[in-house]
C-alpha cells in the first residue's frame, strides 16, 4: 500500500519542479522515507516539455508497467537493462532475435568445473561448493565492475559478499581465477546471442558501447545503484541533457546485493549537480519521528501528522499481540525463524519474506548433514566450530572476520530452528528436510509477515513490531562504513510503521543506541 500524501505539493516538492522548469544542470534529490518520492517524480514528469525526449528507469520491469498509466505520453518508463538490451541488439545481430538466458552463468561456471574436474580430483560436496561460489563471484565481479585480474580483489568480493569457498583450497584458488576466465567467454558468447541480465549492462559497459540516450532521464531508487548501474546510468543522457536521482542515503541498506553503499555521494562527485530535499515523511507519526530524528535528523513529519503510538514489551507477549496485517522486523533471520514457527504452531497465519533464503538453508543442510539428519545436533555443532576456526585463520581484519562470523552463525541458527521444527513434524532425512523448508518459504496467505530489517525496505504496515532491537547495531560494526550501514538498517526499521511501533525486547538486554554515521 503506497504512502499516504497530500494532494497538495509540498515547498520541497515545488523546489523540486522549479529546478526541472527553470534550472539547468543535473540534479540529485535527497528523499527521506515515506516522502512521496514516486509522487514527486511523477509530478517532475508532467511538466516537462513535450518536445523532450525522456524516461523514468525504473526499478523493475513490474514498477515501469505500474507507472505506465501514471505519466505523460512523451516520458516512458524502463528499466535500465531494457535499454541495456537494445544495445546489445544493435550491436550484435544474434542477439536480435535471442531472449534473455537466466542460466548462462550457471551453465558457463559447470562446464568450467568439469575442466577442473579433470586436472584435480575433488570430492562431490566440493563440487558443489564452488558451483555456487563461482556463480556468486562472476555476478559480484561483473556489478562491481571489479579487475578479474587482481586474485585479491576477487577474494575481498567473497568476504564482502559472505560466499564459502570450497574446502579444498587448490580448488579456491581455481575459482578465483577462473572470473577472468569466465568473463571472457562470457563476453564472446553475448557476441553469438547467448546473455543473462547481467550482461545486458556489463557489455555496454565494458565495451563502450553505445547506448540509448535521453534529453531527460529521471531515476528513482538511486541509493541502490550499483557501479556497473551508476556507470551504464550516466551513459544514458545526451550531450546537452539533464539527469534527476532520486534516492535516500540513509536506507543504502542493500550493499549485500551488490549495491554501492554510498551510491548518492558518489552520483554527486561524478555528476556535481544541484541538490535538492524531500525531508517531510507523509508516513511516519510524530512520535516515529522523533525516535528517527536521533538518526537523520532532517526528517520531519508531515503537518497535521497523528502523534502515533510506540510500545516496549517482552518478548514472551508478542504471541498474543500479532495479529494479521502485522509486520514483524528483526536484523537476523534466525529469531525471525523461531518465532514465525511458534505463530503458525498457534494457528496464526504467518510468513517468513524470503525464498532466497530457503535455497541457501537447503544448499547449508546437504553440506552440513553429510550423516543425514542422525545426530543433526551434533554435526550443526561441529559445523559452527569449523566455520568459526576457518574465519579465524583466514580472515586477517577482526572487524571483517566478527561480521562474517555473524552472518554465519545467524545461518546456522536458522537452520537449527528449522531442522529441529521438521524433525518434531516427522522428517527424517535430507528430502523431507528440504521438503519442510521449501513448505515453509512456499506460504502464500501472508497476513502476518516476518522479515528481517533489510527485506522490509519498501514496505510498510498500520503496526510494526521491531523484534529483539538490541541485535541493533550489529556488534561488529566498528569501522565508520559499518557504523554508517547499521545506522541505515536502524533508520529502516523506525519509519516502516503508519500507525504503531512496537518494540520486542528480549529479557535482561539493554534498549539499542541510536547512534548517526557520518556522511
Amino acid at each position: 500500500m503506497p504512502a499516504p500524501h497530500t494532494l497538495t505539493r509540498s515547498s520541497h516538492q515545488q523546489a523540486v519542479l522549479d529546478f526541472v522548469r527553470s534550472g539547468v544542470g543535473h540534479g540529485v534529490v535527497l528523499a527521506t522515507a515515506g516522502s512521496g518520492k514516486t509522487f514527486t517524480l511523477t509530478e517532475v514528469a508532467g511538466v516537462l516539455p513535450q518536445d523532450l525526449e525522456a524516461r523514468y528507469l525504473a526499478y523493475n520491469a513490474h514498477v515501469a508497467r505500474e507507472l505506465a498509466s501514471r505519466l505523460p505520453r512523451h516520458v516512458r518508463a524502463q528499466t535500465i537493462h531494457a535499454l541495456g538490451k537494445r544495445a546489445l541488439q544493435a550491436r550484435y545481430p544474434g542477439v536480435r532475435q535471442a531472449q534473455v538466458n537466466p542460466g548462462k552463468a550457471r551453465k558457463l561456471v559447470r562446464a568450467y568445473i568439469d575442466e577442473l574436474q579433470l586436472q584435480h580430483r575433488f570430492a562431490p560436496e566440493d563440487r558443489s561448493d564452488a558451483d555456487a561460489f563461482l556463480a556468486s563471484l562472476l555476478h559480484f565481479a561483473r556489478v562491481n565492475l571489479t579487475d578479474s585480474r587482481d586474485t585479491a580483489a576477487v577474494r575481498a568480493l567473497a568476504l564482502r559478499y559472505n560466499l564459502t569457498p570450497p574446502a579444498d583450497p587448490v580448488l579456491e584458488r581455481a575459482c578465483l581465477e577462473g572470473v577472468r576466465v569466465l568473463l571472457r567467454r562470457g563476453d564472446q558468447a553475448v557476441e553469438a546471442g547467448n546473455f543473462d541480465f547481467d550482461d545486458m549492462l556489463y557489455v555496454p559497459v565494458v565495451r563502450r558501447l553505445p547506448v540509448p540516450q535521453f534529453d531527460f532521464v529521471l531515476i528513482d531508487e538511486a541509493q541502490d545503484l550499483s557501479p556497473l548501474q551508476l556507470e551504464f546510468t550516466l551513459k544514458t543522457v545526451r550531450p546537452g541533457g539533464r539527469q534527476l536521482f532520486m534516492g535516500d542515503p540513509r536506507q543504502s541498506i542493500n550493499g549485500f546485493t551488490g549495491a554501492d553503499a554510498d551510491a548518492m555521494n558518489r552520483i554527486l562527485t561524478r555528476i556535481g549537480g544541484t541538490v535538492l530535499t524531500l525531508p517531510v515523511t507523509y508516513r511516519c507519526p510524530r512520535s516515529h519521528v522523533a525516535l528517527a530524528k536521533k538518526l537523520a535528523p532532517e526528517i520531519e513529519a508531515a503537518p497535521g501528522a497523528p502523534e502515533g503510538r510506540v510500545f516496549v514489551i517482552p518478548d514472551t507477549a508478542l504471541p498474543k499481540w500479532i495479529q494479521p496485517g502485522d509486520l514483524v522486523l528483526c536484523r537476523y533471520n534466525a529469531p525471525l525463524i523461531g518465532r514465525c514457527l511458534e505463530a503458525i504452531r498457534a494457528g496464526k497465519p504467518a510468513a517468513l519474506q524470503g525464498k532466497d533464503l530457503g535455497g541457501t538453508l537447503t544448499g547449508l543442510a546437504r553440506r552440513v548433514f553429510l550423516r543425514g539428519l542422525t545426530h543433526w545436533e551434533a554435526q550443526l555443532a561441529d559445523h559452527r566450530r569449523a566455520e568459526r576456526e576457518r574465519i579465524e585463520r583466514e580472515v586477517g581484519d577482526a572487524t571483517a572476520a566478527a561480521a562474517l562470523l555473524a552472518q554465519r552463525e545467524d545461518l546456522a541458527e536458522s537452520l537449527g530452528h528449522l531442522t529441529r521444527a521438521a524433525v518434531r513434524e516427522g522428517a527424517r532425512d535430507l528430502q523431507g528436510l528440504a521438503e519442510f523448508m521449501a513448505a515453509f518459504f512456499a506460504r502464500s496467505h501472508q497476513t502476518i509477515t516476518f522479515s528481517t530489517v533489510h527485506g522490509a525496505k519498501g514496505r510498510e504496515a498500520d503496526r510494526v513490531f521491531v523484534l529483539h532491537p538490541h541485535l541493533m547495531p550489529a556488534v561488529y560494526a566498528r569501522t565508520p562504513e559499518a557504523v554508517i550501514g547499521e545506522a541505515c538498517v536502524q533508520f529502516v526499521a523506525l519509519t516502516r510503521a503508519r500507525r504503531d511501533l512496537i518494540f520486542v525486547e528480549e529479557a535482561g538486554q539493554a534498549p539499542p543506541p541510536l547512534r548517526r554515521g557520518r556522511r
